[in-house]
């Protein structure tokens, strides 16, 4: 990002936002008065449904990785498409939203930059800021937008009429199920988006785990692991802010991306591509590696599925007809070593490796990987877990296979 005049990010004043505030405000109001009121376990999954799907959708994919960052390439009228569900988040146009992230962008690569910009205030101050406040540069930076995006007249039109893009929806919903529908699946939606882009962007930036710094940025990004499929991977913001064009965010063992997984079936669909990732990024002198022990994870060739299934099958049978002693390795993500040695009994060592992606079982020369390993060194236990592995073995590939599928 080149500014035509870098101004000054430091000094400036935060003020009530008027039409910010009420828009909040009413859409949370409504939520929780008419959300009680009308509440339905219909309605609520209703809630879920659409919630997530502009959030994986609408935010991750059409206004942070193809409008903001242009990650990946697809035809015109999926991108039409995918920031049309981002303008659904309730957060702002899709220009505006793009003049604030390049202004939030910039700032936080400087030497310093105003707290409002870097979420450097306390919980409630920076809740109150970014939900009912606005801040004005006394110098600011002039950061111009692309003239393809600034003068495209979809955008054009739906940055004057965002707020107005939730009647459609609406009427649909009133349809289907009167104000219940309405209320959770329109208000209640909005205001879990909104409150949730601060409440990550908080934490993303005071919280959580980093693999790389940035050396001489005012602020770093952190990863926050518990909200990685809240978020559709945006949580992940240590690795975003180390390579802000990379389509992934979800770059080490263990950090799911739904929003990855969402591009690798358009991929397969034939929608995607140009899909860019940390190797395809500028160099940067500053970035500077935290923890060199965990690679990131990189695109391998593929083996055809059908000699994936028949060594696994084998060697699976074999070591539950066996039960001889192997070792479990892995990173131990999302289960604890303690808990998997539990699991697995005596006849399984398990052993936390980090810089390893997957779980891998190991026997002498034969080694079985993923899902199958865990459910095959749990059924090496005794005759009856065998009996049950052997039974859930052929779901435990086909997940497998369901996954190479999404990460390839």
């Amino acid at each position: 990002m080149h500014p035509a005049h870098r101004g000054n990010v430091v000094l400036g004043k935060v003020g009530w936002s008027p039409l910010k505030s009420l828009w909040w405000t009413c859409m949370a109001s409504i939520s929780a008065i008419g959300g009680w009121a009308t509440f339905s376990w219909s309605a609520f999954a209703l809630f879920l449904l659409a919630t997530a799907t502009v959030l994986l959708f609408g935010h991750s994919l059409g206004s942070h990785r193809k409008l903001i960052h242009d990650s990946f390439g697809c035809p015109k009228w999926l991108e039409y498409v995918l920031v049309y569900a981002g303008v659904q988040v309730g957060l702002a146009g899709p220009l505006g939203l793009l003049a604030q992230h390049n202004l939030r962008d910039y700032a936080q690569r400087q030497p310093d930059c105003h707290d409002y910009l870097r979420h450097g205030r306390t919980f409630w101050r920076d809740g109150w800021w970014q939900l009912h406040g606005e801040l004005t540069l006394d110098d600011p930076p002039v950061l111009p937008i692309p003239e393809a995006i600034a003068q495209d007249r979809f955008y054009r039109f739906l940055e004057r009429t965002w707020m107005l893009q939730q009647i459609p929806p609406a009427l649909v919903l009133y349809a289907l199920g009167g104000w219940a529908f309405v209320i959770w699946g329109v208000c209640a939606r909005i205001t879990a988006g909104v409150t949730g882009h601060w409440l990550i962007g908080y934490f993303a930036h005071n919280h959580g785990g980093m693999h790389q710094i940035v050396d001489g940025a005012a602020v770093q990004g952190h990863n926050v692991k518990f909200a990685s499929l809240l978020t559709m991977g945006e949580s992940w913001h240590n690795n975003h802010h180390a390579w802000p064009g990379s389509a992934k965010l979800g770059l080490y063992p263990g950090e799911w991306d739904p929003g990855w997984w969402a591009l690798m079936l358009f991929k397969r669909m034939g929608w995607v591509w140009r899909l860019r990732l940390p190797a395809d990024c500028p160099p940067r002198a500053e970035l500077r590696c935290q923890d060199k022990s965990l690679p990131i994870i990189a695109t391998t060739t593929a083996v055809p599925a059908s000699a994936t299934v028949r060594s696994t099958l084998a060697a699976s049978m074999r070591l539950l007809a066996q039960r001889r002693h192997a070792v479990l390795q892995g990173p131990c993500v999302g289960l604890p070593e303690q808990w998997l040695q539990r699991l697995a009994g005596e006849t399984t060592h398990v052993v936390r490796v980090p810089a390893q992606a997957r779980l891998v079982l190991r026997y002498g020369s034969h080694h079985i990987s993923g899902l199958p390993a865990l459910l095959v060194a749990v059924g090496a236990r005794n005759a009856w877990t065998a009996a049950g592995a052997i039974v859930l073995l052929p779901l435990a590939m086909m997940c497998e296979l369901v996954r190479d599928q999404f990460q390839a």
